[in-house]
């Protein structure tokens, strides 16, 4: 255990002190509409982070996975991922009931342009803005200093930040299903951009069969 303590230094604190900080503004930050949340997600996800590093940490986007990384390890783990994904969303559906409690915005059960444009344009607004802060800027910060354990950690963020938030339900069970799965995935690959992929078409697979099972 000193051991893992003994890879950080003073610079570490503040930077695990930055994330904390983004996690908590983001929870109690007040947001009353799609517009406000979009706003608190971008300041807290992507600009804070993303000034950080550059101005404070002086260092390259690439170091958090914000590149193209081993292409082939990351389509081998996408494979993978969703393989895992998939059979626990059958478990939880088959033995928990997931779909009668899942939902999604009625305006996109019938229309199936609405459907995409949901989908890629709010979905992946949303996938990605994690993906740059939970993948990117946790793990990859944790990766040097504690290994295959960053995995761990970005996923307990993630949790928390729902946790806080009180943002804790069905309709984010995709994201908690593969919040570990994606770390794997950019772990691996080195790059945030086959996580991204994985857990954006993991989602857009639970929205469909939804949709599917309630017509």
């Amino acid at each position: 255990m000193l051991s893992i303590f003994s890879q950080f230094n003073k610079g570490d604190v503040i930077t695990i002190g930055v994330i904390f900080s983004c996690l908590l503004l983001y929870a109690v930050f007040p947001t009353n509409n799609i517009f406000q949340q979009i706003i608190s997600s971008v300041t807290f996800l992507f600009v804070i982070p993303v000034l950080y590093v550059k101005i404070i940490l002086k260092r390259s986007l690439k170091e958090f996975g914000i590149q193209k990384g081993e292409w082939k390890t990351g389509l081998i783990w996408i494979m993978i991922s969703l393989a895992v994904a998939f059979l626990i969303l059958y478990i939880f559906s088959h033995y928990f009931g997931f779909f009668d409690k899942y939902s999604v915005p009625r305006f996109i059960r019938r229309n199936f342009f609405l459907f995409i444009g949901y989908e890629i344009f709010l979905t992946g607004f949303f996938v990605a803005l994690y993906e740059i802060f939970f993948r990117g800027f946790v793990m990859f910060f944790f990766r040097t200093k504690i290994g295959y354990w960053s995995v761990i950690v970005q996923g307990v963020a993630f949790f928390l930040l729902f946790w806080l938030s009180s943002s804790i339900n069905w309709p984010i069970a995709p994201y908690l299903i593969f919040v570990l799965l994606g770390g794997l995935v950019a772990f691996y690959s080195r790059s945030i951009i086959y996580s991204f992929a994985s857990n954006l078409l993991f989602i857009i697979v639970v929205d469909s069969v939804f949709i599917k099972l309630i017509k």
